[in-house]
């Protein structure tokens, strides 16, 4: 299973400038990005506060909210939302059986960390925006440790740029 984390952050690190972002300070181009790498893969994992983030489910792809209490959404699972409480190994697994392939994690900071220290995130996909900006969240927020990246590709947008790194395990 190859997971994808995605995310976009200021030049000096911040993924989420509130509690309650709702990623509206990316860029055009950016957004555009994203929706065609998780058009691309057809399946993203989220926390549950990126999903009431984004208010909705991404249309046309697979939405798993990684959340500790499933049962209270239940009534608003659909075919393309699903929500699921088991640790990031079984998940991947479950996922895997029933012929996923690949994934995008697309946040929040906690969500990433928990997948990143069992190793399970292949790449990164960071827009760095060019704007500072203080936050409330970094992506290393919830890290015990360090993460190690290998640049594989820079891709230019109009004003932002995509670094696409593998994680070394």
């Amino acid at each position: 299973m190859k997971v994808i984390a995605v995310f976009a952050t200021t030049v000096n690190g911040t993924i989420a400038l509130s509690a309650d972002d709702r990623v509206d300070w990316t860029s055009r181009e950016d957004k555009i990005y994203f929706k065609e790498l998780t058009m691309k893969i057809g399946t993203v994992i989220m926390g549950r506060k990126t999903h009431e983030a984004i208010g909705r489910p991404l249309p046309e792809r697979l939405n798993i909210v990684w959340t500790r209490n499933p049962d209270a959404y239940r009534k608003t699972e659909r075919e393309n939302l699903r929500f699921l409480s088991s640790d990031p190994v079984s998940l991947l697994e479950q996922l895997k059986k029933e012929g996923i392939s690949q994934v995008c994690l697309i946040g929040g900071a906690e969500t990433f960390a928990a997948f990143a220290s069992k190793s399970l995130v292949d790449e990164l996909h960071l827009t760095y925006e060019p704007i500072l900006c203080s936050g409330s969240m970094n992506l290393g927020s919830y890290l015990s440790g360090c993460l190690g990246l290998k640049l594989i590709e820079l891709v230019r947008l109009r004003k932002a740029t995509v670094m696409i790194y593998e994680v070394e395990k």
